[in-house]
């Protein structure tokens, strides 16, 4: 049907290019109907067939995913039609690759990697087909137990980490059934199992933020930020986890507070925010964090809306939220300029006091 209705569509071109050429004239109303006649019919067309090869890999996916085994079974099937069968390669060549590489391929780390890779496939998919926000909704409890998951798993996978961080759209099993010509990126979507900042600021968040959902949108930064700890220790990297906790941590319970200043929740959290930067004196962002606080106490800086994170605008740094918008470029700390340095920023720091912030808020 969709080869006869392409053809169709081509004769029906070259007919109208020829009569152009002789008669130089612009379509008629009836010509132009019947060409976009023909493209809403291929239109549909297409999306069928997409929707077919969709529905055909959720069911493969889901299949291979309910075990370790089922999903080693189909991963060497995979493998061997992508880089063996489709390149006429001999039977031998694939067999001597396997043997070369049996150990890997058998671990219980590969094959349960490749498990939840194939799980996250699956929502990968569902998602694409959604066409309204409200859908992510249903979602998200099965994309957070992945993550909680994959989690639990990190610490024993060895090097097959990896997979669980790589672009799943770009996996073998995506690649058998040409996922990347069928589906686009979804800018609502993760990349993979392990793109925890991905799919919190693209798909979790988003949904929570309104001022009738902030104790959801609370818990989701918590439960975010707790998968986040849980990820870096898993790492077993003294290092990793030092930096985290001086660096990513104190970023991400800012970026949280922010989210609940903009729902209205003034109290808590520029009361949370006057202890993040007490007790982070030494952060990158302590001269702009301090900065901020004092517009937003004093009313020179407002912390925007939820609306304005819909705009697309972002900033630096590992949470992609939009800055606030300073009235005055040099707001006041108390009655001198925001500090230029750590030491100055250290002595600013101690005059924000918790009691003061508490009794203007009327405690």
């Amino acid at each position: 049907m969709q080869s006869l209705s392409i053809a169709s569509l081509l004769i029906l071109l070259v007919t109208l290019t020829g009569d152009l050429r002789a008669q130089d004239q612009p379509l008629s109303s009836s010509e132009t109907n019947m060409l976009l006649d023909a493209i809403k019919d291929l239109k549909g067309q297409v999306k069928e067939q997409r929707y077919g090869i969709h529905a055909s890999a959720i069911t493969a996916f889901r299949s291979a995913s309910s075990s370790t085994t089922s999903a080693y079974d189909f991963y060497l099937k995979c493998y061997k039609e992508m880089n063996f069968t489709r390149k006429g390669a001999r039977e031998s060549e694939y067999l001597e690759w396997k043997k070369k590489n049996r150990d890997y391929l058998r671990s219980r780390e590969h094959s349960e990697a490749r498990r939840m890779q194939l799980q996250y496939l699956v929502l990968t998919l569902r998602a694409a087909q959604f066409t309204k926000k409200e859908q992510y909704y249903s979602i998200i409890p099965e994309l957070t137990t992945l993550i909680d998951n994959a989690l639990s798993a990190y610490p024993h996978l060895g090097s097959s980490r990896k997979i669980l961080h790589a672009d799943a759209v770009g996996s073998t099993f995506a690649r058998v059934y040409d996922l990347q010509s069928t589906m686009k990126r979804n800018k609502n979507w993760g990349r993979s199992p392990m793109d925890i900042d991905g799919i919190y600021d693209r798909t979790i968040l988003p949904m929570y933020r309104s001022k009738e959902k902030l104790a959801e949108l609370s818990a989701a930064w918590d439960k975010r930020i707790a998968q986040r700890i849980t990820m870096v220790r898993a790492l077993g990297s003294s290092e990793s986890e030092s930096k985290f906790t001086s660096d990513t941590l104190p970023r991400l319970k800012w970026a949280k507070n922010m989210d609940l200043l903009r729902g209205g929740k003034q109290r808590t959290a520029l009361t949370a925010m006057v202890s993040l930067v007490r007790s982070n004196p030494e952060h990158d962002n302590i001269d702009e964090w301090i900065e901020e606080l004092e517009g937003y106490l004093s009313g020179e800086n407002a912390p925007g809306t939820f609306e304005d994170l819909d705009s697309g605008k972002e900033v630096a740094g590992e949470v992609n939220l939009p800055q606030s918008n300073s009235i005055n470029s040099e707001p006041n700390v108390g009655a001198g300029r925001i500090p230029g340095n750590r030491r100055e920023a250290r002595e600013a720091i101690q005059n924000l006091d918790i009691n003061n912030l508490r009794k203007l808020f009327g405690q």
